[in-house]
């Protein structure tokens, strides 16, 4: 049961959060200081270092959150009956929920994906997008149509791919439907398989 107390942290790490987000969303993280946010979070130096010890674990806790619910997003999925599908070309199962919790939180990866984050998050998405295609790979055992192709380039170019083509849909602002862009990932996919 959470107190009163856990309620109002819980809040004024939200705050700091959106706060420290929208500086981001207009200036360069090196350009963003403790001062801004407190400022814009209307707290004090204290409240924020009560919360977080600077603005790198800020930045990475929010990174991490993101991470941590995209795995759990695609955990409560049946991988392998997801990755079978998709293996055949029937439906874009797991690339629309991808494409569904990016929807949900396109803000924030806007943000954190632009050339104002440094911190190298758009390596730790791929990074992600490989171990989950990796982990995905053995379980559909995909390895079994051709075990000549070796899994670290297949995931890297499988990473890439979908992170490109997050990052294109992401600018666009009439972006298409999560089911709309998986359709044209796996049309994507058909296409550079004639090629």
């Amino acid at each position: 049961m959470t107190s009163i107390y856990d309620e109002m942290n819980l809040q004024t790490r939200k705050k700091i959060q959106d706060c420290f987000m929208e500086l981001l969303s207009k200036k360069e993280f090196s350009k963003v200081s403790i001062k801004d946010i407190t400022t814009n979070a209307s707290i004090n130096r204290g409240t924020f270092y009560l919360h977080y010890v600077d603005k790198y674990e800020l930045l990475d806790q929010i990174e991490n959150q993101l991470l941590e619910g995209l795995k759990v997003h695609l955990e409560a999925m049946n991988m392998k009956d997801a990755m079978v599908k998709e293996k055949h070309m029937e439906i874009a199962v797991l690339s629309t929920e991808v494409f569904r919790y990016f929807n949900q939180h396109a803000e924030q990866f806007m943000i954190l994906l632009s050339k104002n984050n440094t911190s190298g998050f758009h390596f730790r998405l791929k990074n992600f997008f490989i171990k989950q295609f990796e982990v995905n790979y053995y379980r559909s055992e995909l390895f079994k149509i051709d075990p000549s192709i070796p899994i670290d380039y297949i995931s890297a170019f499988a990473a890439s791919a979908i992170l490109g083509l997050i990052e294109q849909w992401l600018s666009h602002e009439k972006r298409e439907t999560p089911e709309e862009i998986a359709k044209l990932y796996m049309k994507i996919l058909l296409f550079i398989k004639t090629v």
